[in-house]
């Protein structure tokens, strides 16, 4: 079998092979294409069905709701308690239209989140969609004591049902074409798997045809390919065989050529070798003279140059004619002239000198060249000649100057950067400092310290803003030009009206602020820093002394500071406004978590630290602390009759009252729902009796007028316990109040209560 029937072969495989793996492909894309297309269809149709389904549900949800909390309102016919009804529902914004009818069908309020909306009544009468399409309706029955008082109509919109729908069918196309292709190359490769045989028989003859004859095709079983494969083989066996035989016919043909070759090579190169000899000693100065990097010249007694290399015509600019004959006068000036003729002076005492000669070529070019001169002497010793290798350093001295610049400029730019190191230094050590500091006071000292160590030579103002106002006052200053305004208008600051840096270096161009007008020299710079973050402003820096310099011509050096020193003002009153701003946030968050949000009052949490503080206190001291459990009565019958937002108007009114009917010293708690708790420090148990009693009457005497409605015969109990005739610690304290509350409740409310003596539950 021969290489040519080989190829053939293989060429034949490839073919097949490729053949199968189409068909696999075109078989299975229908299929590929059937199952993409159900995908489109099928599952956006159940996702709508299932979410129209979940949105009836709630807006079922939504007009129960509703229609609970509208039947007081529609009875009493309170169009404020409608209102807050749509209030509430406008926060989901699911929600387009309500509207609310009375018992004979007449309609009383309605809410359309769209003005534009048009509704129809005979159609919002029922449940379901709505002819447009657009919204789900529910019509819910208000029910008093079972009767229907009235009906609202709530409509859901379909508008972010059918987003998600436009926004799946996007996600479904993407799915199915991953599908598909995800499909076709799965196919692709069960197809190449199935037609394995095919490619190991490939490979193998792509081996052979390469020239490894010892390489067999694999036989995987007994089907055709196998056949083949077996055949394949046993033709490779005969063709293996051929051809080492004619491999020893032509081994052994070639041992004789070398040979013979052998021996005419021997001849020639003794021949050779005679000839190379001879030519190499005769060119072998010349050569490297030639060939020399470096200018080699040969100067008699008078300087005249009686030789050259190419490399010396080179270095002095001669190339078309010839240097040979020429004096090295012509080269050099009277200077450099007389250096030579001292050299040839050492050249005849026998010295060898290196040295600088500069030389100035006819063409007006100046070049240094290192000359290393050697004499050279006839056999008697008498001097002939100066032997000088030339090498030209004219581009090293531009380099050694550009060397000597560039160190410099590397010494300022060490010197600037351990600068502004020692600078990030201060900073990153101020922001150190900064959290720790846990107050405001705290944070202006920090600024004091390292304002004076980052800005030694500059007078600054320091600004705060109280309370939220627009006002700012002088909170801390070093070194102004003279006294500064204590309060400043943030309308008299282009820093803080701009939120942006103002620097007032030139006064032709910069604008001053109004606030700097009173008591700043017209000659003296100076820079304003609003401190803010995230849109509020919590004060304002003033430095007098601009980063620019005053001097209208300014160098690229004088520029680069002024950025400098501009950066770096502007670092230090961010960190500053950064750091103030976190440690009125930490104020913040520590206020929040021992306030009671609604009332105002102390939290729970805040009351078991400060009770056990103070008793803690008390002990040490040898004074009672007594506390007061105090609890509204019948608070869940106001919440029933005028709702829960009278009932937390009620509890904000009763806390007030509860603060006015105390002392200073005394401490107001929220402990949990409508009870509270009172702790008086140094009060004895009979006089917190008292105190108990007018904290009652204080109760009774209020009438309270909300939206409309009074709210009166409101009253309280209470029970009083001490320390230490109930407890020694606070745990023990509350019980005894709080069994006192409770046994006044069982009383009959509207009393105070005394916890009794340990183990004994007779009370005062």
């Amino acid at each position: 079998m021969t290489e040519q029937e080989v190829r053939s072969l293989l060429a034949r495989l490839s073919s097949l092979k490729n053949r199968i793996v189409f068909k696999f492909m075109l078989i299975s894309t229908p299929f590929l294409l059937l199952i993409s297309i159900l995908l489109l269809t099928v599952t956006p149709y159940w996702y709508r069905q299932q979410a129209i389904q979940a949105l009836d549900d709630k807006a079922r949800s939504i007009s129960l709701i509703a229609a609970h909390s509208l039947s007081p309102a529609v009875v009493f016919e309170d169009r404020n308690a409608i209102e807050e009804v749509f209030a509430s529902l406008r926060q989901s914004p699911s929600v387009d239209y309500v509207l609310v009818f009375d018992g004979q069908g007449k309609e009383v309020a309605r809410y359309l989140r769209n003005p534009g909306l048009k509704i129809y009544p005979d159609h919002i009468r029922k449940n379901g969609l709505l002819p447009s399409g657009q919204h789900l309706n529910q019509y819910q029955p208000i029910l008093i004591e079972g009767r229907p008082a009235g009906y609202v109509a709530v409509g859901l919109s379909l508008s972010e049902l059918d987003n998600q729908l436009r926004h799946m069918k996007q996600v479904l196309w993407i799915s199915a074409a991953v599908i598909f292709l995800v499909g076709l190359a799965i196919i692709y490769f069960i197809s190449r798997l199935i037609s394995r045989p095919l490619r190991h028989m490939a490979r193998t003859a792509r081996e052979i045809a390469g020239g490894d004859y010892s390489k067999r095709a694999p036989v995987a079983g007994g089907d055709e390919i196998g056949v083949l494969a077996q055949s394949f083989n046993t033709m490779l066996d005969v063709l293996q065989s051929s051809l080492q035989k004619l491999g020893e016919a032509r081994e052994t043909l070639e041992i004789k050529v070398e040979e013979r070759t052998r021996e005419l090579k021997e001849q020639i190169d003794q021949k050779e070798a005679i000839a190379q000899k001879l030519k190499e000693s005769e060119e072998l100065f010349r050569n490297m003279v030639e060939t020399l990097g470096e200018g080699v010249v040969i100067v008699d007694a008078d300087e005249n140059i009686i030789f050259a290399n190419p490399a010396a015509h080179l270095i002095f600019n001669i190339y078309g004619g010839k240097l040979e004959g020429r004096n090295m006068r012509e080269f050099t000036d009277r200077k450099q002239m007389e250096l030579i003729r001292q050299q040839t002076l050492r050249r005849k005492q026998g010295y060898r000198d290196i040295y600088d000669l500069e030389l100035s070529l006819p063409d007006g070019n100046t070049k240094t060249v290192i000359v290393n001169a050697a004499p050279r002497f006839d056999p008697n010793g008498g001097y002939v000649s100066t032997l000088a290798v030339m090498t030209e350093i004219t581009e090293r001295k531009k380099q050694e100057l550009a060397l000597a610049e560039a160190k410099q400029k590397l010494e300022e730019v060490v010197t600037e950067l351990e600068k502004r190191n020692e600078q990030n230094r201060l900073l990153i050590e101020m922001g150190d400092h900064f959290q720790i500091a846990a107050s405001d006071e705290e944070a202006i000292e920090v600024i004091k310290k390292f304002a004076s160590k980052l800005f030694p030579n500059e007078g600054w103002l320091l600004y705060l803003r109280r309370a939220g106002g627009r006002f700012l006052q002088l909170t801390s200053f070093l070194e102004p030009p003279s006294e500064p305004a204590e309060i400043l208008d943030i309308e008299d600051c282009w820093a803080l009206r701009k939120s942006v840096p103002n620097f007032f270096c030139d006064p032709e161009k910069d604008l001053l602020c109004p606030h700097l007008k009173s008591y700043l020299p017209p000659e003296l710079p100076a820079s304003c820093f609003p401190l803010s973050t995230a849109g509020e402003t919590f004060g304002l820096l003033v430095f007098f002394c601009c980063p620019e310099e005053k001097s209208r011509v300014k160098s690229q050096d004088q520029e680069r500071r002024a950025r400098q020193k501009k950066d770096l003002l502007l670092s230090f009153s961010q960190r500053v406004a950064m750091s103030l701003a976190n440690i009125q946030l930490r104020q913040s968050l520590k206020e929040q978590s021992i306030r009671d949000p609604l009332t105002g009052l102390y939290n729970r949490r805040y009351l078991e630290e400060t009770l056990e503080r103070e008793l803690a206190r008390a002990r040490r001291a040898g004074q009672p602390v007594s506390v007061i459990m105090v609890d509204l009565d019948r608070f869940k019958r106001i919440n029933d009759s005028y709702g829960h937002e009278a009932g937390d108007y009620l509890l904000q009114m009763m806390a007030r009252t509860l603060q006015r009917s105390v002392r200073a010293e005394d401490i107001v708690c929220r402990y949990g729902g409508e009870e509270f708790t009172i702790i008086l420090p140094g009060l004895s148990l009979e006089k917190a009796v008292s105190r108990a009693q007018l904290t009652l009457d204080s109760v009774r005497h209020l009438e309270l007028n909300y939206g409309g409605l009074i709210i009166k015969n409101i009253s309280i109990s209470a029970g009083v316990a001490s320390c230490p005739e109930h407890g020694l610690n606070w745990p023990e304290v509350i019980q005894a109040a709080d069994l006192a509350l409770l046994r006044a409740k069982q009383e009959g409310r509207d009393r105070v209560v005394m916890a009794g003596k340990p183990g004994n539950e007779q009370g005062g």
